[in-house]
C-alpha cells in the first residue's frame, strides 16, 4: 500500500530520487529532475538535500551508515523511484537503489541521460525507460504506461 500525502484534497505521489551528485554535471542533472518534478506537484525525496544531525563529528563509517538508513526509509515511504541513470558508467548506489526498489515492488522510472550502452538489470528493473530528463515533463504518471530501453543493453 501507498503513503499518500494529501495538499488540498488530492493525492500527492511521493517520489524518492535517485542519482549520483559527485560532480557539478551530475548534481545538475539531479536538480533539473526534481525541479520539473516538483513543479508538475510531487513530493520529491532528493537524498543530496538532506543531512546527517552531527555527521560532521560522526566518523565516516557511522555517518555511511546514518545516511544509507535515511535512503532506506524513504525509499520504504516513497510511491515511486526516478532514478538519473548514466548508462554502464553509473553510480553503484544509484544501482542500487533501483534495485531496492524493484525488491519492494516499488514502480520505477528509469530516466537514461542519453541512448549510452545500459545495464540489461537496471532497464529490466524500471517499468519504465525514458530518455532525456526533459522527458520527465510529459510523461503520465498516472497511466504507467510501461516503456522498455530502446537503446542498447549489455
Amino acid at each position: 500500500t501507498y503513503d499518500i500525502i494529501k495538499k488540498k484534497g488530492k493525492e500527492i505521489m511521493k517520489i524518492y530520487l535517485a542519482g549520483a551528485f559527485f560532480n557539478f554535471i551530475s548534481r545538475s542533472e539531479i536538480e533539473l529532475a526534481a525541479s520539473i518534478l516538483r513543479a508538475r506537484g510531487f513530493d520529491v525525496f532528493v537524498p543530496m538535500e538532506h543531512t546527517i544531525d552531527g555527521g560532521e563529528e560522526m566518523s565516516n563509517v557511522d555517518w555511511g551508515a546514518q545516511v544509507f538508513y535515511m535512503d532506506v526509509e524513504a525509499i520504504n515511504r516513497c510511491d515511486a523511484v526516478v532514478s538519473i541513470y548514466e548508462g554502464m558508467t553509473s553510480d553503484s548506489g544509484t544501482a542500487w537503489e533501483i534495485g531496492y526498489a524493484f525488491a519492494l515492488k516499488k514502480p520505477i522510472v528509469c530516466v537514461h541521460i542519453d541512448k549510452r550502452p545500459a545495464s540489461l538489470m537496471v532497464t529490466s528493473s524500471a517499468r519504465v525507460n525514458l530518455v532525456g530528463i526533459e522527458s520527465l515533463r510529459d510523461y503520465d504518471f498516472n497511466l504507467w504506461k510501461p516503456q522498455l530501453y530502446e537503446g542498447e543493453v549489455q
